[in-house]
């Protein structure tokens, strides 16, 4: 394929997924504060689960075609972005205050699932994948993920109203307009993430670099930048309630939503390399968060900068390969 088609492809791809994320994030967003939901919940659900919905695209594309490294690496990739560069870069900015229901139930469930899928797939041991080996994610696995999410999402919505209690006035007739805006964003992430995951498989063919290395770089970055713009957008003005829930909403829905749907579609045999490695670095991201906020209940400058230079060193280790 030209050059110039591939460019076009992860550009106008990467576009869409920006604009379309964006717009699924304001509608739904300015939907749920109609009815007087919290912000703390907006972040964890509607604006988590928007801002990953390019996850959600790409990864199914991927899986799809029969690009199973794709897929995983871009969930596993997102996640750790989303801790490493998108709180690294929120908390450089503005310290982040930790909600104390972040920290007694939504910073634990991230952990617990994130543990989840670094066991789930070593039951039933390994099997062929490629020249190597690897584990798989079957359908009853990615049903025990869904599930877990269900209850979770229980557990959050129990405690969904705090806010204004009569909603945002203004929104209350906008609403026709928010849902139309909201339907737009999911078609523009949609067509944005076919876009960018065919460029980026044909940009791997090309280059001769492994689909597993750029689904955990280029498109788990790729991906992360409406969490990133999201979370920047919101520590500015002072909302850190949903830049956190935005990071934390967004890792449980990568793990537990979308590994899970594209399971079920089609089940997912992870490469070896990325439980001994990726995984790992995954679950110490996740434990190293949850720790700083545990610590002091609050994300600083200091911690930023450990995280940010934390996935400096891992982006550099996939590119170089130290381990």
């Amino acid at each position: 394929m030209d050059i110039a088609i591939i460019i076009l492809q992860l550009v106008f791809g990467a576009l869409g997924l920006h604009f379309g994320a964006n717009w699924l994030v304001s509608g739904s967003s300015r939907l749920a504060l109609s009815f007087g939901i919290k912000p703390l919940i907006i972040g964890l659900t509607l604006v988590a689960f928007g801002t990953s919905a390019p996850e959600l695209t790409v990864s199914m594309a991927g899986a799809l075609q029969g690009s199973a490294d794709l897929s995983v690496g871009n969930v596993i990739g997102s996640n750790i972005a989303n801790i490493g560069l998108v709180l690294g870069v929120a908390s450089l900015i503005r310290p982040i205050n930790v909600d104390p229901e972040v920290f007694r139930r939504d910073l634990p469930a991230m952990l617990f699932v994130t543990l989840l899928i670094a066991v789930l797939p070593f039951i039933g041991g390994p099997v062929a994948v490629g020249d190597g080996a690897g584990f798989v994610i079957e359908r009853w696995k990615a049903a025990i993920l869904l599930a877990a999410m269900a209850f979770i999402l229980f557990l959050m919505f129990r405690g969904a109203k705090g806010g204004d209690e009569e909603g945002d006035a203004a929104a209350k007739h906008l609403r026709g307009a928010l849902a139309g805006l909201t339907v737009l964003g999911l078609g523009a992430l949609v067509l944005g993430g076919k876009l960018f995951v065919d460029g980026a498989v044909e940009a791997a063919q090309m280059l001769g670099v492994p689909e597993l290395v750029i689904g955990l770089t280029v498109l788990a970055v790729g991906t992360s930048l409406p969490e990133l713009a999201t979370s920047i957008v919101a520590i500015i003005r002072g909302e850190s309630a949903i830049s956190l829930g935005n990071v934390v909403g967004s890792n449980m829905f990568n793990i537990c939503v979308v590994l899970g749907l594209v399971s079920m579609v089609a089940p997912l045999a992870i490469d070896a390399r990325v439980m001994k490695l990726d995984m790992i670095v995954m679950l110490a991201f996740s434990g190293g968060v949850t720790a700083m906020a545990w610590q002091g209940r609050r994300i600083g400058r200091p911690e930023g900068a450990l995280l940010l230079g934390a996935y400096a060193l891992y982006v550099t280790n996939l590119v170089v390969g130290w381990v």
